[in-house]
C-alpha cells in the first residue's frame, strides 16, 4: 500500500524548537521513505523563533513531499486553522497530529488501510498512550462515538462536505462536536489500537492554565446546548457540572483554574445563545465554502523550497466534494 493519497498537516503557535525537532523526528520515521505527499505547515499566530524552527524542520524532514506554508498573522484556534489547511490539501486522506506528540512506525499506513476497507468510515483514530490518556488496549478496529482530533486520519473530501469542523468552537471540542455531525450523517468513527500515537502533555503556566480551563469550560458549554435533545436540560445539567467544578478546584487551591472555568460560567448566556443559532442554522457545506472565501485572502500560502527559500503561492480552490454520506 502507498501513501502517496496521504498529507499531513501540522499546527504551530508557540511550541518550543525542542519540541518540534521531537515531533518531527518521529513523523518522519513513521512516513515511508521518499512519502511524495503534500506537508502543510500551519503557522497560527506563531511567533518568529517557532514559525523558523518549524519551516526548517518540514523542509529538511519532508525532502520528497510538496512542502508549503499557511500563514495567519493571528491564532485563528484549531477549527479554522484545520479547514483551511484541508481545504488547501490535494490528497485523499489528510493525517492530524498534534506536535507534543509521536507517531510510532507503521501508524499512518494503518489508519489510511483501515480507511481503504470501510468506505463509511470519514475518520480513523490510533491508540493513545501517555499521561493521563486512556492506553487503548490491543484489538481489531472498532466504532467510538467520538473521537478526538490530536491524532486522526480523515477522509478529506467526505469531511469537507459535511462542513468541517465548525468555527463555534475556537479551542477544544471542535472534535466532539464534528463527531456528532458525521455520525448524524451516517458516516463512522474507527478506533484502531493497532496504529499507536504517544502523546506528552507538557506542563502549562498559570495564565497557561487559565486560557485552557475557560476554552474548554466554554466550548463544552456550547457543545451541550448545541446536541441536546433539550437545551433547558443541558442548561441545568451544565449549572450543575459548573457548581462542582469550581468547588473541587477551590478544595484543590487550583486559582487559575477556578478563574477560567468561573469566566467561562459567567459567560453561559453567550455560548448558549451561539449554540441555539447553530441548531437553528446548521454549520455545513455552504457555510464553509462561504467562510473560506471570506477568510482566504487574509492567509498567506507559501512554498518552503529546499534550498531554504520561500516561494509565494496563490491560494489555490476547494476541491468539488461529493454529497455528504447518508
Amino acid at each position: 500500500m502507498t501513501l502517496a493519497e496521504l498529507d499531513v498537516v501540522f499546527l504551530v503557535w508557540r511550541e518550543a524548537p525542542a519540541m518540534l525537532a521531537r515531533h518531527h523526528a518521529a513523523v518522519a520515521a513513521a512516513l515511508p521513505s521518499g512519502w511524495p505527499g503534500t506537508a502543510l505547515l500551519f503557522e497560527n499566530g506563531a511567533g518568529e523563533r517557532t514559525a523558523r524552527a518549524a519551516e526548517a524542520l518540514v523542509r529538511s524532514s519532508y525532502p520528497h513531499a510538496t512542502r508549503l506554508a499557511l500563514r495567519s498573522r493571528r491564532n485563528r484556534g484549531f477549527a479554522r486553522a484545520m479547514n483551511l489547511a484541508l481545504a488547501q490539501c490535494p490528497g485523499r486522506y489528510v493525517a492530524l497530529v498534534n506536535s507534543d506528540g509521536r507517531p510510532a512506525p507503521g501508524m499512518f499506513e494503518r489508519l489510511v488501510s483501515v480507511l481503504d476497507e470501510h468506505p463509511d468510515a470519514i475518520w480513523a483514530a490510533p491508540g493513545v498512550h501517555g499521561p493521563g490518556e486512556p492506553g487503548h488496549p490491543p484489538g481489531p478496529p472498532h466504532p467510538e462515538p467520538e473521537l478526538p482530533g490530536m491524532a486522526l486520519a480523515i477522509r478529506r473530501e467526505a469531511f469537507l462536505a459535511l462542513g468541517g469542523f465548525d468555527p463555534l468552537f475556537f479551542f477544544y471540542n471542535e472534535d466532539f462536536d464534528a463527531s456528532r455531525r458525521i455520525r448524524a450523517a451516517g458516516g463512522k468513527l474507527l478506533r484502531v489500537p493497532s496504529a499507536r500515537f504517544d502523546h506528552g502533555k507538557g506542563g502549562r503556566s498559570r495564565r497557561g492554565r487559565l486560557i485552557r480551563e475557560f476554552w474548554f469550560a466554554a466550548t463544552h458549554q456550547a457543545l451541550e446546548v448545541r446536541h441536546a435533545a433539550q437545551p433547558a436540560g443541558a442548561l441545568g445539567r451544565l449549572l450543575a457540572s459548573r457548581r462542582r467544578a469550581l468547588a473541587e478546584h477551590a478544595r484543590a487551591s487550583d486559582w487559575p483554574g477556578l478563574a477560567g472555568i468561573g469566566l467561562a460560567a459567567a459567560g453561559l448566556p453567550v455560548t448558549t445563545a451561539l449554540a441555539l443559532g447553530r441548531r437553528r442554522a446548521p454549520w455545513d457545506e455552504r457555510r464553509l465554502r462561504a467562510w473560506l472565501a471570506r477568510t482566504r485572502p487574509r492567509v498567506q500560502l507559501a512554498e518552503l523550497a529546499a534550498a531554504g527559500a520561500v516561494t509565494p503561492a496563490p491560494m489555490g480552490q476547494l476541491t468539488p466534494v461529493p454529497p455528504s454520506p447518508q
